[in-house]
């Protein structure tokens, strides 16, 4: 699924790699096709057990383009629900029976009962809505897994991580968070590369204010790939406190050490001693650790906070 997200041409070898991302099943365990012979098992009852969205379409229709939503949102269900899809050519008499007049057409069964229905393309928003009123908001939220995959990231795990978004792209296939967290996993893994293909080969469709802090860490990363490692940087600056090159190396192998509060203390320091050092240069690392960081992010708030004490002081 995550590859059709992708732009072309540009997908990625490495999320074909199966060491590096779980492997998707060849087909989804919540959708599946029916027919005449399988609609009292598939659909009456199977509908006792879950809810089940019986899907009639036409095999003339040769791109359709709401089935991928139901998909979506079916298996966004964690197993509440079914997605059964009908060709009406090859069940005229089940269609007709139903009442069944124009393709696309969705009916929705519950508790063996036809509980709901509607013919043609509904919005993204007006599905969620009905989903969420037949099995429950939560059951619809991928906000838990995303969390999941957030704190595995902090606390270091950016491969467990890696897969854990992955999951979640499973399920939504244009989830920018979970793309975004997959950029951080692969700057954390030091596979630049990787994160540059994913960055650029996103269909532009795909943004999210988490995203683009992630595109901008990436970035940020890029350039200081080959920073100097913290304690001989600190050593270097030890030596001669007023260097502010010095201390400027010292901020960046900070940030490339994970570690933004103590190199925007230091950025801080060289704006506040001069401001027109090397051209501005604190103020616009400050910027881009800033925008890598996120505009929400509580690091970022507090270190804009001292930035701003300076400049209207």
């Amino acid at each position: 699924m995550i590859r059709k997200i992708l732009s072309k041409g540009m997908f990625m070898s490495l999320l074909l790699d199966e060491n590096m991302l779980p492997a998707a099943p060849a087909a989804s365990a919540a959708v599946k096709n029916g027919s005449m012979q399988t609609f009292k098992t598939d659909v009456a009852e199977e509908s006792k057990k879950r809810t089940v969205l019986a899907y009639f379409t036409s095999s003339a229709v040769e791109k359709d383009r709401f089935f991928p939503l139901l998909e979506k949102y079916v298996n966004l269900a964690n197993g509440k629900a079914v997605l059964v899809r009908f060709v009406v050519e090859d069940c005229q008499p089940l269609a007709a029976q139903l009442g069944i007049r124009s393709v696309p057409t969705t009916m929705i069964f519950a508790k063996g009962a036809l509980v709901d229905g509607f013919a043609g393309e509904i919005s993204e928003s007006q599905l969620k809505q009905v989903m969420q009123a037949l099995i429950g908001k939560e059951a619809l939220s991928l906000d838990e897994l995303l969390k999941k995959a957030d704190e595995t990231l902090q606390n270091g795990d950016a491969d467990a991580a890696l897969g854990q978004y992955a999951a979640v792209l499973e399920k939504d296939e244009a989830n920018p968070a979970a793309f975004a967290g997959m950029i951080r996993c692969f700057i954390k893994l030091k596979q630049f590369d990787a994160a540059q293909d994913m960055a650029d080969g996103l269909d532009a469709s795909v943004k999210s204010p988490e995203l683009t802090a992630a595109k901008a860490a990436l970035k940020i990363a890029i350039e200081n790939q080959n920073a100097p490692a913290v304690d001989k940087a600190a050593e270097k600056l030890k030596q001669n406190p007023d260097d502010l090159q010095a201390r400027f190396d010292y901020a960046v192998a900070l940030f490339a050490a994970d570690n933004p509060e103590a190199a925007i203390d230091e950025l801080i320091t060289i704006f506040k001693t001069d401001r027109d050092w090397n051209n501005d240069a604190a103020r616009q690392e400050l910027f881009k650790i800033f925008t890598s960081l996120g505009n929400s992010n509580p690091v970022t708030v507090a270190g804009r906070r001292k930035l701003s004490s300076l400049l209207f002081s």
